[in-house]
């Protein structure tokens, strides 16, 4: 025990202990009682300077408590606020989550469509057969304003095609989208659970608009909603000489963004008249340099679309200038801008109008031929035939411009076909009516009256 912890101990004597202690040293001797008096004074003095101390350090341990009483106070009253009579309620995050689920607006509901599993059609195709030798299963489905006329294709296995179904068409029960698609080019059609493959082909209406296809069957809203086209020759004629054009013209993919807005603005606005329509296409007769010349006019499109998606059953001849599918479903002519245009974007030049070592050998192949089957006076003129027609006959190129809007318009629905023939120069229009009125209504469009030529579809003519 050093000196300090000695000092403390005497500062933490009692004080009358100290007292008798100074009573007793009275009795020592003067030497003794000085130093004993001596050491208890000091003594004493720690002790005081301790007693401060303590009641310092008291102080401040009070002073502890007291703030924490003050912040125990302070909790208090604020839980008595909370116990009040009209507390404010703490709202579950799951019942937000359930409030705001029963206000989904249509783009989250659209993320949610897109989120479904994307299969690709062309994992669901059984083969590459040609689509025309599959089309004796026909369907007609009912979509929005109009029956669709559905073909049964080759595809997988049924627990395949079951597994690949999406949403199913509006109201209907037994056909399905393909998952992941909001297009209904393709359909699967569950019949007591065997599944099987279908693709659009038309509507089943006499006219209608191809706008209504493109947007109700192949969800193409816009020129935007088109990434490429895809422009082979046609293959009508598979002759050496056929293979030998096909392979000259090769295959073009047009990615130009006004390219495919031309060719997307022309689709718009034509008109198809359904299937059967051969005579009205215009694809001359099936001769062999007939055909070859059916190539070198023809191109097979397929478009590829933003969403994955290949429509690939359109086709084009120059020599009429119309665009038609397999089956003979036919469109409404183009006119004459129209039609120049859409040739350029598909490199259509129609070298055997213009290329005389071409055309010599058509002459030549066509001596050994009967000369009736040499008359072309009712064949639609070519490009360049007709671009001098017009340069010499403007009543003319007017004519068959506004009969062209108008059946475009469906305000001729009962016309079929109208088109620019030469020797003589005249508007071929072919119609499905005998009714008079509407014949009068066609007639109207002819100020001189000398330019119409109507044809029934009884293949009667009649000139006015």
């Amino acid at each position: 025990m050093n000196t300090e912890d000695l000092f403390e101990s005497f500062g933490a004597l009692d004080d009358d202990l100290l007292k008798r202690s100074e009573h007793r040293g009275k009795k020592l001797n003067k030497n003794a009682y000085s130093t004993i008096g001596l050491s208890a004074r000091r003594s004493a003095q720690m002790g005081i300077k301790m007693k401060k101390r303590r009641k310092a350090s008291e102080l401040l341990k009070y002073g502890s408590i007291a703030a924490c009483l003050v912040v125990i106070l302070g909790i208090s009253i604020l839980f008595i606020d909370n116990e009040s009579p009209n507390p404010t309620p703490v709202v579950p995050e799951i019942s937000i989550i359930a409030d705001n689920n029963d206000d989904i607006s249509d783009e989250e509901t659209d993320l949610q469509v897109k989120s479904e599993r994307y299969v690709n059609v062309s994992m669901l195709l059984a083969s590459n057969e040609s689509i025309e030798t599959l089309a004796h299963k026909i369907a007609l489905v009912e979509i929005e304003n109009y029956s669709a006329h559905y073909y049964k294709v080759a595809s997988v296995e049924s627990d395949i095609l079951q597994e690949s179904i999406g949403h199913d068409v509006p109201g209907t029960q037994m056909w399905y989208k393909v998952s992941g698609h909001e297009d209904m080019q393709y359909l699967i059609f569950n019949d007591n659970n065997e599944y099987s493959l279908w693709k659009f082909e038309s509507f089943q209406e006499e006219s209608y608009p191809y706008s209504d296809v493109l947007q109700i069957i192949y969800n193409i809203h816009s020129a935007e909603d088109i990434d490429k086209v895809i422009v082979a020759p046609a293959n009508m004629d598979n002759s050496d000489k056929g293979q030998a054009i096909q392979e000259e013209i090769g295959t073009n993919v047009v990615t130009d963004d006004k390219a495919i807005e031309t060719i997307y603005n022309v689709l718009v606005g034509l008109i198809c008249y359904g299937g059967n329509n051969w005579d009205m296409i215009g694809l001359e007769e099936d001769t062999p340099s007939s055909m070859q010349n059916q190539v070198r006019a023809g191109r097979f499109l397929t478009m590829a679309t933003s969403q994955g998606m290949e429509v690939d059953t359109l086709k084009y001849t120059g020599i009429s200038g119309m665009f038609y599918e397999y089956g003979g479903i036919a469109y409404s002519a183009l006119t004459m801008e129209e039609k120049t245009a859409v040739e350029k974007i598909l490199n259509i030049e129609l070298p055997y109008e213009t290329d005389n070592s071409v055309a010599e050998q058509n002459k030549q192949t066509e001596s050994n031929e009967p000369e009736a089957s040499r008359a072309a006076q009712d064949i639609p003129v070519d490009e360049e035939t007709y671009q001098e027609a017009r340069e010499y006959s403007a009543e003319l190129t007017d004519l068959q411009n506004r009969i062209s809007q108008a059946m475009m318009n469906k305000e001729l629905p009962f016309v079929t076909s109208s088109a620019i023939y030469e020797n003589p120069d005249r508007i071929h229009v072919t119609v499905n009516t005998t009714d008079e009125d509407l014949i009068a209504k066609l007639q109207a469009f002819d100020t001189t009256g000398k330019l119409l030529e109507i044809e029934y579809s009884e293949q009667r003519i009649w000139n006015k």
